[in-house]
């Protein structure tokens, strides 16, 4: 669905080369349906109609899509090709879709759209000096009074529930093994994901490594008001509830800040 900006990493594949083939029957048990009713109310529940929306870290655009059947006019963004090529399949035909290695800037216009999601934890990609660079980004592309909802894995997920661990699995034309390192002092979860797909008579075997980061409510408030936003609420995990401790995803709703009157 929503994949992390492709950068290079150490020692394996480029950030979803490998794992955009096998990436929609991966995570088919997420509820994308009850995110995008999520997402359109809280669109629809702005003071401004919305009709423009980017999809940031689309992926392999089921978000996308689920927005475009609520009625809004969706185009997307991501780092990596290998999950814009299965995006391309499955969006709106014509829908814009373009490769941009965030937080580079957006090929919109100025001011442009109404709105901006970004779904599954990409924001978590940005390392904490990304951050800022990446709410500017955003933020760019809206129009004064423009909303941007992301969600966020948490600490405790980073800390209590990935940690240091491995697990995996076996789906039949395809396994995977999934190793979790934590940097506590620097807020940060390694993961090396090697996946294992049929390939003639055996399985080829190709790793990727990925890295989160969580962030603290503070620091998200400190880069958005520095990029221009005022946080208009933050919810747990695509619903009304309030993050608890053991929130494990956080969802996050921005205001673009109106220019001061002159």
């Amino acid at each position: 669905m929503t994949t992390a900006p492709a950068r290079p990493d150490t020692g394996g594949l480029p950030l979803y080369d490998a794992l955009a083939a096998v990436y929609d029957r991966w995570t088919a048990q997420n509820d994308y349906a009850a995110w995008a009713d999520h997402l359109a109310a809280r669109l629809r529940g702005t003071e401004l109609p919305v009709r423009t929306v980017l999809d940031v870290c689309c992926g392999t655009g089921t978000v996308t899509r689920l927005l475009q059947e609520r009625g809004f006019e969706v185009s997307g963004v991501d780092g990596s090709p290998a999950m814009l090529s299965r995006a391309r399949g499955r969006v709106a035909p014509g829908t814009p879709l373009h490769e941009v290695r965030l937080p580079a800037p957006l090929p919109v216009p100025a001011g442009s759209l109404d709105a901006a999601v970004c779904c599954f934890d990409s924001v978590n990609y940005f390392a904490p000096a990304e951050l800022p660079a990446l709410l500017r980004t955003v933020a760019a592309a809206l129009r004064p009074e423009g909303v941007f909802v992301f969600d966020l894995n948490t600490r405790h997920k980073l800390e209590s529930v990935f940690g240091d661990s491995h697990y995996g699995d076996d789906l039949d034309d395809f396994a995977y093994v999934w190793r979790n390192r934590y940097h506590p002092g620097e807020h940060r979860c390694d993961y090396a994901i090697s996946l294992f797909t049929a390939s003639g008579d055996g399985f080829r075997r190709q790793t990727e490594h990925h890295s989160q980061w969580w962030f603290g409510h503070d620091e998200v408030r400190a880069a958005a008001r520095a990029a221009g936003f005022t946080v208009a609420g933050v919810s747990e995990d695509y619903s009304d509830r309030p993050v608890r401790p053991d929130t494990l995803r956080e969802t996050w709703t921005l205001v673009r800040s109106a220019p001061e009157p002159g």
